[in-house]
């Protein structure tokens, strides 16, 4: 009877993993599950392969820190069609999203006020990776005018640079 007992259990865990799973296929990862997503305010990373969108809590109770926070999502599909473009191997394709795991998994443990705040860790799944700062304006390189992976430009960076560049001119006269 005990045998039959650890069997029937061991076959619901396989069970509730395989469904976990596939539900996590279909809806995305955890971040894509617990933020509404909002506007696109940038893109970000090696080759600005990240797409930062302002995003809000579905669940009011997440909302006490932050309540608009940035998701960093990457969709792996577009990341393959970019590589086999560029005739660049899947091995290739893989160091590169390792290198995404692994800087993501220092980021969540700097504790620093000049490094940004993680609000949830990068979390994963077949075809997206995504994870959740704090609120960001846009990424460094978008304000200097580099907008790769941003179909429609927000409002707040038009013009941005052309005015920084002025204002690094008036200052040295």
């Amino acid at each position: 009877m005990k045998t039959l007992t650890q069997a029937l259990a061991k076959t619901a865990a396989v069970i509730e993993k395989r469904v976990q799973t596939t539900v996590q296929e279909v809806t995305g990862p955890k971040a894509l599950q617990d933020y509404e997503l909002l506007d696109q305010i940038g893109s970000a990373g090696p080759g600005l392969v990240w797409r930062l969108y302002s995003a809000r809590a579905r669940d009011p109770a997440r909302q006490h820190q932050y309540p608009v926070v940035c998701v960093w999502v990457l969709d792996k599909r577009s990341l393959s069609e970019a590589r086999m473009r560029a005739g660049l191997t899947k091995a290739a394709e893989d160091s590169f999203l390792d290198l995404i795991r692994t800087d993501a998994a220092k980021l969540v443990r700097l504790r620093h006020p000049g490094v940004v705040h993680v609000v949830q860790a990068l979390d994963e799944s077949k075809n997206a990776m995504a994870m959740v700062t704090e609120p960001l304006f846009a990424s460094a390189a978008n304000t200097l005018a580099i907008v790769d992976n941003i179909p429609v430009l927000p409002k707040d960076l038009r013009g941005m640079v052309p005015s920084f560049f002025q204002f690094l001119l008036i200052r040295s006269k």
